[in-house]
This record gives structure tokens, C-alpha cells and sequence, in this order.
């Protein structure tokens, strides 16, 4: 390990829709709240898979002891976003195809029931956020990582409003990955503004908001069908990330 050549530039502040918001929150450690930051950055591929760094790296880059920033890469180690490598520092961890399977499958079992639950306790509120994010993934003229953000958050709003909060936060933490994905993979990203991707989310949208549990349930199954079968063709051809 070297110097701080190999850490990226931290971001100067949050995006909409980014995967973690960084703005203070009282209720956040500052461990947290580094946490945080460096999870946007892999997240949003600033940090790419193999990139190597130290704790004396990001404690100068943050103007920090390096105690917060051990505790943070603590906690990203045991999501599986870094690896330990002794002796040397932390290490993005790459993503493979049997992460890619994983993800994918694990969504399939959660996400359907879930946007079912959505039906169920649909409310005024929730019709104006979906209504709202839908029209901003497919309005012209926003840009990629508005289409991104407002996928990301249309599958989000559906799981936390199946009021299963630990459910929602599985699966908050899924999307994260797949966000990831479509970030390491700009080829996949024409996805997002396809007229597939727009049927589906128009189709569950219209579920939800009439509170058709069931039309709700099996749509959002077959979208992310659609979506798995895209995500893993565009993988095999880049390879392991």
C-alpha cells in the first residue's frame, strides 16, 4: 500500500436519491456518518473494485483520528463491501457473478410480497411519491443519474411502505448493490429509460395506487424477471468487476 493516490476525492455533498445521504444527522456517530460517505463512493463506483486504501489514508482525507475510520470500515466489512487485507489495508471488494445471482434472487423473494403489502396500505401520500418518481425516471431531459436515482427509489418507496421495516431494510441494502451494478456497467444503464422499464413501473404504480395487492405482487415479479434476465446478459459480457 502507497499514498493517497489510491483514495478517490471524497464527494462534496449528497445527491438526491443517492444510495447514503451524506448530511449530518444528530443521530448519527461521526463513525456513521463516515461510513456513510465511503459507502456512496462504492456505491457509485468512486471506489472501483480492487482499488486499495488505509485507515491513515482516509483519516487524513476526512481530517479525523483514524478511530472513526476504523469503526466505519468495520462496519462496511461486515456488509461485504470491503475486504481486510492484513498488513496492507482495505480492498474494494469485486463483484461477481454469483454476487450478481444472489442480489438478484434475493430481490425476487422480497420485493413482490412487499409492493403486495404497498397495495394494501396505499395511501394519498404514497400515490403522489411514486406518481412523482415515476414521472422523474422517464421525463426528458433528466439526466442518467436522475433515472438511476428515481428507479432506485421507486423500489424503495414500494418496500417501506409494506410498513415491514426490517424487510425494507434488506432490501434498501439490495438496491444499493444493484445500483452499484448499473454504475460498474454503463452499458446496462440504457435500461432504465427502455419502454420496458417504463410499462412495468406505469403497471405497478397502477396496482398499488387502486391497492390491488395481488396485480401488485405479480408485476413487480415479472419486472424483475425482465430486469434479472437484462442485468445478468449485460454482466457476461463484461465480466467479473
Amino acid at each position: 500500500m502507497t499514498s493517497t493516490d489510491n483514495v478517490l476525492p471524497l464527494p462534496t455533498g449528497p445527491t438526491r436519491g443517492s444510495p447514503t445521504d451524506t448530511t449530518k444527522d444528530a443521530t448519527q456517530s461521526q463513525p456513521e456518518r463516515i461510513r456513510g460517505m465511503i459507502r456512496r463512493q462504492i456505491i457509485r463506483a468512486e471506489l472501483r473494485p480492487g482499488q486499495i486504501f488505509t485507515e491513515p489514508d482516509l483519516a487524513r482525507e476526512y481530517g479525523v483520528s483514524k478511530t472513526p475510520v476504523r469503526e466505519a470500515l468495520q462496519m462496511l466489512t461486515v456488509e461485504g463491501l470491503v475486504n481486510v487485507l492484513p498488513r496492507k489495508g482495505y480492498m474494494v471488494r469485486s463483484l461477481s457473478f454469483h454476487d450478481v445471482r444472489e442480489v438478484m434472487d434475493l430481490r425476487l423473494i422480497l420485493e413482490p410480497p412487499l409492493a403486495a403489502a404497498a397495495a394494501r396500505n396505499v395511501t394519498a401520500d404514497l400515490v403522489t411519491d411514486l406518481r412523482s418518481l415515476v414521472e422523474d425516471q422517464f421525463r426528458d431531459g433528466n439526466t442518467l443519474e436522475d433515472r438511476l436515482a428515481a428507479a432506485r427509489d421507486f423500489h424503495v418507496t414500494c418496500s417501506q411502505a409494506s410498513r415491514n421495516t426490517r424487510a425494507a431494510a434488506v432490501d434498501r441494502s439490495l438496491t444499493d448493490e444493484v445500483m452499484r451494478f448499473y454504475h460498474l456497467m454503463p452499458t446496462a444503464r440504457d435500461h432504465f429509460a427502455s419502454a420496458e422499464e417504463q410499462d412495468a413501473h406505469e403497471a405497478i404504480f397502477d396496482a398499488v395506487a387502486t391497492g390491488n395487492a395481488e396485480a401488485a405482487q405479480e408485476l413487480m415479479h415479472n419486472h424483475l424477471l425482465e430486469s434479472n434476465a437484462a442485468m445478468i446478459r449485460t454482466f457476461y459480457n463484461a465480466g467479473p468487476l
